[in-house]
């Protein structure tokens, strides 16, 4: 791995208080899971006129073997999108991928917001293994970068879809669709500009790096500006780099992911006996993706959920049906991923706890 970028020094500050930080942040965890059951025990069933007791028995109709296909899906999805991972930080192994993923996944999963979390903790992980600062930020930046890419092709994708199938399309279904393709082709353009042309890059760093400076000093991280030049010009290398070597394994494993994805969705929905046409399920993941987006509640869960069973519904699903399918669906990508996860990383910790003890003998 090439060597860290320059780094600058915060000035001492006083001890903080845990106990103050912790208490801050309970109420807002409180509250973020309230609106989330809220939403997924009250608002969701009379969102697309249905009652909790239908969309149980809907769940009943779920068979073992049915289980067992949709565990396998799960499974080759997590597969998959190592891939993706394994590409924008080379010599990461597949394990260590699967375990960023579950590890940051199940922290993200349980707190509004959660997303710096896991994130602080794919960190730790990515530097216990001997990676660098700069290898950790360009991996960061080119994941949720092809993330939000998927996210965004993906209404533009489905409306094509319904189009060419004959589905009937809605305004508000059409012109989302064509709102997230363009911003879909302004990001692509940038992204391609930004990391092809080097001297055009360093010129727009150039007239951003006074604001970053003057904002460093507000947080009481001062740099100068020559710093921040230097710094992001660096950056922008590595990341062109790496995205110029990688690109192919990084689009193809999102894309392939993002198939499975879709599939386990059609399965969930099929086996609670909604019979949806490949085309409409397309388009109700399309909306999964764009409401997990939302992180008003950890995952975006209630309002996840509630989007996608009304896209489903007014696609002409049935709604106890649909609200079951998804929440089926959600099981698996979101709530399974937290024990799953939590027991991965507590793998992790007794491992590097068990290391850390040995190395002092």
């Amino acid at each position: 791995m090439n060597g860290t970028p320059a780094v600058w020094h915060e000035p001492p500050a006083g001890p903080a208080d845990p106990k103050k930080r912790s208490g801050s942040k309970a109420p807002r965890i409180l509250l973020s899971l309230a609106l989330a059951v809220g939403l997924l025990g009250y608002a969701l069933p009379r969102l697309v006129g249905t009652t909790v007791r239908e969309v149980v028995r809907a769940l009943e109709l779920v068979t073992a073997p049915e289980s067992i296909l949709l565990g396998v899906l799960w499974i080759s999805g997590l597969y998959v999108y190592s891939f993706v991972l394994t590409a924008a930080l080379p010599g990461l192994s597949r394990q260590r991928a699967l375990n960023l993923n579950l590890t940051g996944s199940a922290v993200a999963n349980v707190l509004p917001f959660g997303g710096a979390a896991g994130m602080s903790l794919n960190f730790l992980m990515i530097r216990s293994w001997g990676f660098s600062t700069a290898g950790f930020s360009a991996f960061t930046l080119v994941t949720n970068v092809w993330s939000v890419l998927l996210k965004l092709a993906l209404p533009a994708v489905a409306l094509a879809a319904l189009f060419l199938s004959g589905e009937h399309v809605s305004q508000t279904v059409r012109w989302t669709g064509l709102g997230a393709a363009g911003v879909l082709g302004v990001i692509v353009v940038l992204l391609v500009w930004g990391l092809a042309k080097h001297q055009v890059a360093a010129r727009a760093i150039g007239l951003l790096a006074p604001a970053i400076a003057r904002g460093s000093r507000i947080i009481r991280r001062p740099v100068s500006r020559e710093v921040v030049v230097t710094e992001l010009v660096d950056f922008r290398d590595r990341v062109a780099a790496l995205v110029g070597q990688r690109w192919p394994q990084l689009t193809l494993g999102m894309v392939g992911y993002g198939v499975l994805q879709a599939l386990l969705l059609w399965v969930c929905l099929h086996a609670v006996g909604g019979h949806l046409s490949p085309v409409i399920v397309l388009a109700g993941f399309a909306v999964d993706r764009i409401m997990s987006m939302v992180f008003l509640t950890p995952g975006g869960t209630g309002f996840t959920e509630a989007g996608t069973a009304a896209a489903l519904v007014a696609l002409g699903g049935d709604p106890a049906v649909m609200t079951a399918g998804v929440l089926l669906y959600r099981g698996f990508t979101y709530a399974l991923e937290i024990p799953v996860g939590g027991l991965w990383l507590g793998g992790w910790l007794l491992l590097r706890r068990r290391r850390a003890a040995e190395a002092l003998v």
